[in-house]
């Protein structure tokens, strides 16, 4: 073990850490909190140890984008509801949370009110039969299954949910609107817009999808949605600002969200938003 894993180790399992994982986690209380840290601690470690890049970013920058994570009770593993990703700010690498796009699905089934939520692409080849009909602001859309793979740009993406009490609501964005969602992101040309196109797609559509949503049953989708866009996290911040000074000693560490654009992502090839 490296010396730099050891010393993650050790902040992700100290006290300070898990006092913070304690406290974030909405549902668990007493001993079955502590048990919740303690293993979604080990689980943030075994992610970084299969990163390099996670393993260069700062110790407190890691705990604080855990800590968001499991405010929404999302694992950090290998079934990619949610994600540490490394990215540089102003120089120095610092982990950032990222939830997927089947992080945002969980978040809404959760609720007990979802009876159906799902995204699709519409690619090039599929443009004359894939029928999207806007009536008094309302989505109808047909997307037949086709055996044959279709083939150029993703030309569209919608997103729809069915909700207890609610009439189905559908979104659909072209192409064009993604990308000036993209445009004014944290990390516009980051590998995961390379690499994983349908998935940022997808995601991009459930987030829009999450604003029209009763916000009274679908209170974590909300919280997610508004944490991937980095508009504001006041409740995690000040967790982590208490506990940080708590046990810091003379160690000043910052927790303030800084500006997002200055980033620039170093995720892996193989890191982030897999569309398994």
């Amino acid at each position: 073990m490296s010396n730099q894993l050891q010393v993650i180790k050790t902040g992700l399992m100290g006290k300070q850490a898990i006092a913070m994982f304690k406290d974030a986690f909405p549902n668990a209380t007493g001993k079955h909190a502590e048990e919740a840290a303690v293993r979604f601690a080990k689980m943030c470690y075994t992610a970084i140890t299969q990163n390099p890049s996670l393993q260069k970013c700062t110790v407190p920058s890691i705990i604080k984008a855990a800590s968001q994570s499991a405010s929404l009770d999302l694992d950090i593993d290998v079934r990619g509801l949610a994600y540490l990703v490394p990215y540089k700010n102003k120089g120095v690498l610092e982990a950032q949370f990222q939830i997927g796009y089947l992080g945002l699905i969980e978040l809404a089934y959760r609720s007990g009110k979802v009876k159906a939520i799902s995204a699709h692409c519409v690619l090039e080849s599929e443009k004359n039969v894939v029928a999207i009909q806007r009536v008094d602001g309302q989505y109808t859309i047909e997307h037949p299954f086709s055996y044959d793979k279709p083939t150029g740009k993703i030309v569209a993406v919608y997103a729809t949910a069915i909700v207890e009490g609610v009439d189905p609501q559908t979104i659909v964005l072209r192409a064009d609107e993604v990308e000036k969602l993209r445009a004014v992101s944290k990390a516009p040309d980051s590998p995961a817009w390379k690499q994983h196109e349908e998935a940022m797609y997808k995601k991009t559509a459930i987030r829009q999808l999450a604003k029209f949503l009763p916000k009274s049953i679908l209170e974590d989708f909300h919280k997610g949605a508004m944490i991937d866009e980095q508009e504001t996290f006041v409740e995690a911040q000040i967790t982590a600002d208490e506990h940080i000074k708590l046990a810091a000693g003379s160690e000043d560490i910052v927790t303030e969200f800084e500006d997002q654009p200055e980033k620039e992502s170093v995720i892996d090839e193989n890191d982030f938003l897999k569309d398994d």
